[in-house]
């Protein structure tokens, strides 16, 4: 387990290992343990937004997509960039949930994005056990109505692909309601099953990657100078 900040938020980065012990601490306490794939543009996005900031700090469990972060973050060991360049915590998560019998619930914006959340997930496990699912333009923002749903079902995994800022009001308002063991949220634009990358999506990652790399560049300047101001200050 290492502590790190990136872009102003703080994240701690844990082993395969020590991730799978978490997951199965989730499991075991059946408290809503909560997951999140962090992405490149999540953290841009975070930089900027106070509301996505909070939220992603509340994560109990944030996995790191885009091996960028751990370099970003000065924690880019070998084996852990293989491990996220590898989706490896998504393989054993679903590994984990076939091999224990464990029934997941999904939750999108639309049926365009469930769909694509359907499809990632049994492209990794064809044998995992969905028990619902529910897209959030289908009702007038219920958030009780849709946690009905859901608990209904007696889930064992709630698996969300909800943008922005439906995500975190969802998770602010719904949270404490749930009676899953863990919540995993991706990004909409992630592929869970991104294993063959295509020319598009390699050139969308590269893109990111330079605005990412400019937005560090900037804030290390940023806090640089705000370091020398303070010192500066104290001394006169």
């Amino acid at each position: 387990m290492r502590k790190t900040e990136v872009l102003g938020v703080s994240l701690t980065d844990y082993t395969i290992r020590e991730s799978m012990k978490k997951v199965d601490a989730f499991f075991r306490d059946r408290k809503v343990g909560t997951i999140a794939m962090i992405t490149m543009r999540g953290l841009l996005a975070a930089h900027e937004n106070e509301a996505i900031k909070n939220w992603m700090g509340s994560i109990d469990l944030a996995i790191p997509a885009d091996a960028e972060i751990l370099r970003a973050g000065d924690i880019a060991f070998h084996n852990r960039v293989r491990d996220v360049e590898n989706n490896t915590f998504v393989t054993e998560f679903f590994k984990k949930i076939v091999r224990q019998k464990k029934n997941v619930y999904l939750l999108s914006d639309n049926q365009a994005e469930l769909n694509k959340l359907k499809n990632d997930i049994l492209s990794y496990e064809e044998d995992v056990r969905i028990a619902g699912s529910f897209c959030l333009d289908s009702t007038e923002n219920d958030g009780d109505y849709v946690v009905n749903e859901i608990n209904m079902t007696f889930a064992d995994v709630l698996i969300s692909n909800l943008g922005t800022p439906q995500r975190e009001c969802f998770f602010a308002d719904n949270h404490m309601k749930l009676n899953v063991a863990i919540w995993m949220m991706v990004r909409p634009d992630v592929d869970l099953a991104d294993k063959e990358k295509g020319f598009f999506v390699a050139l969308h990652k590269r893109m990111v990657k330079k605005i990412f790399s400019a937005k560090l560049l900037h804030y290390h300047k940023n806090s640089s100078k705000q370091t020398d101001e303070a010192d500066t200050q104290k001394t006169n």
